[in-house]
């Protein structure tokens, strides 16, 4: 009975259970499980590669944006001095900024567009408008971008693209004109950069639109025409035997004992030797004044000066009077030959306008009241002059200016060539006043050249002082350059 046991047990056993099927199974078991760890590890190590490398294609992206960023910087009119990059006028100019790489590698054909750019520049092309600089970045932190290349924006034609100053429209204009102003406009550039990172490159091209500030300045100026006796933008010349003094004729008629003072005052804004010249026969009673800065020997006195010599803080405003809205051209004011009468016509309280004044002869002009009489043409005060109101200089006020309606007539000459004495003052500031009589003028005379010739002399009324005073304003813009903004980008392929 215990027999068929055991042999029972023994047969059953043989027979489930075949000599190594479970060794085989481990080993198969094993295989799998190792070629699916070699996949995982492949996977892995794969996907290690490609985050690394697009780790450093984006590394190598934001370090050719920062080349963009130095490039920007130094171009704008607000960098330092050392880092600074001045815009070439040229069409070929470019400027490199080196970092980690050299002129000698750029252009052994590191940058693949060296010596090239729409649309004709070819790789022929001489280089003596190229200028390298070096980053301005030291130190362990330096970021390693290669290379920037800053040049010119040009059209289809190979002009050099400009910005308007005015609407920011892109132009072939260098500059324009605005009024009566000269207007730069700024070129666009365009800038390359190479970025690095390992063995990765990349490549920018960045549009680059300058920005322009305009800036409006209002000034008000104060002209005060009839300031001193004599003065002139340029030459005064007492050449003849007279002299200069004042007086005020507010307070009576001209006269040694009471009235009469040593305030006849000459000056010119001229700086050049000679610009004012008193000679051997003639006596300034007041100051004497050269335009600021004058050069030695600006004043040349053989007479007499009673008063200081110096130079002017600053030049006199001296605009073009304008004539008053309404007041018509009365056309040439021409006298000549006897007067019927004591005068050959006469001018009542007013303003008037006249192309040209001419008085010879033994003619007359008189006015009943205080006049102002702007001339468009030379002025020629001869015969019997002018007889003024009550003799008071405020009552002729001779002002030699420019037609509006047309600019090509305008006074550029007044002349003084009678015996009589004038009582009145001119504001001519483009005129050369000449006076080669031997009558005495009271009043003020103000013009391009004041020159004496005669033996006339010249009495300041000090009630001119304020007199005929007005004020102007002057606007001016001006454009600046402030820097550039981003206008557009691309990544270039190479």
């Amino acid at each position: 009975m215990q027999k068929r046991i055991l042999f029972s047990l023994s047969k059953r056993t043989a027979a489930s259970d075949p000599p190594g099927i479970v060794l085989i199974l481990t080993v198969l078991l094993v295989g799998l499980l190792l070629v699916m760890g070699m996949t995982m590890l492949n996977l892995a190590s794969s996907d290690y590669q490609i985050a690394n490398n697009e780790s450093r294609s984006i590394q190598a992206l934001y370090n050719a944006d920062a080349g963009t960023d130095e490039a920007k910087m130094r171009l704008s009119p607000n960098a330092p001095s050392a880092a600074a990059i001045p815009i070439g006028t040229a069409t070929n100019w470019r400027a490199y900024i080196l970092s980690g790489r050299t002129q000698a590698e750029i252009q052994g054909g590191l940058d693949p567009t060296y010596a090239w750019t729409p649309p004709n520049y070819t790789t022929a092309e001489a280089t003596t408008n190229y200028v390298f600089y070096n980053t301005i970045q030291t130190g362990s932190n330096t970021i390693p971008w290669g290379w920037a290349r800053i040049q010119h924006k040009v059209d289809g034609a190979g002009n050099v693209i400009y910005q308007d100053a005015l609407t920011g429209s892109d132009t072939t204009s260098a500059s324009q004109t605005v009024g009566a102003l000269s207007v730069n406009n700024p070129p666009i550039v365009v800038v390359t950069t190479e970025g690095i990172q390992g063995n990765v490159r990349r490549m920018l091209s960045v549009e680059y639109q300058p920005i322009v500030a305009p800036t409006t300045t209002t000034t008000t100026v104060v002209t005060d025409p009839f300031g001193h006796a004599a003065h002139g933008k340029g030459v005064v010349d007492l050449g003849g035997n007279g002299s200069t003094d004042s007086y005020n004729s507010d307070n009576g008629t001209y006269n040694v004992g009471g009235n009469r003072f040593q305030r006849g005052h000459i000056s010119s804004d001229g700086t050049t030797g000679g610009t004012i010249d008193v000679g051997s026969n003639a006596t300034v009673n007041g100051d004497v004044y050269a335009g600021p800065g004058a050069a030695a020997g600006a004043i040349q006195n053989s007479g007499t000066i009673t008063g200081t010599q110096g130079t002017e803080t600053s030049t006199w405003t001296l605009p073009l009077s304008a004539i008053p809205s309404g007041v018509s051209n009365l056309g040439n004011l021409s006298l000549s030959g006897n007067p019927h009468g004591d005068c050959s016509y006469t001018l009542s309280e007013g303003t008037y306008w006249f192309s040209s004044i001419s008085i010879t002869g033994n003619a007359k002009l008189c006015v009943s009241g205080a006049v102002k009489i702007y001339v468009t043409g030379s002025v020629d005060i001869g015969g019997n002059g002018v007889a003024t109101a009550n003799n008071k200089p405020p009552n002729f006020l001779l002002y030699g200016t420019v037609d509006p309606n047309n600019s090509a007539n305008k006074c550029t000459s007044v002349s003084f060539t009678g015996n009589s004495a004038f009582y009145g003052a001119v504001y001519a500031p483009d005129a050369d006043i000449a006076v080669v009589g031997n009558g005495a003028i009271y009043g003020a005379l103000t013009g391009k050249t004041v020159s004496f010739t005669g033996n006339a002399d010249l009495h300041y009324d000090e009630a001119l002082g304020n007199l005929g005073r007005f004020v102007t304003t002057a606007t001016s813009t001006t454009y600046t350059t402030t820097g550039f903004r981003r206008y557009s980008w691309r990544e270039i392929p190479f």
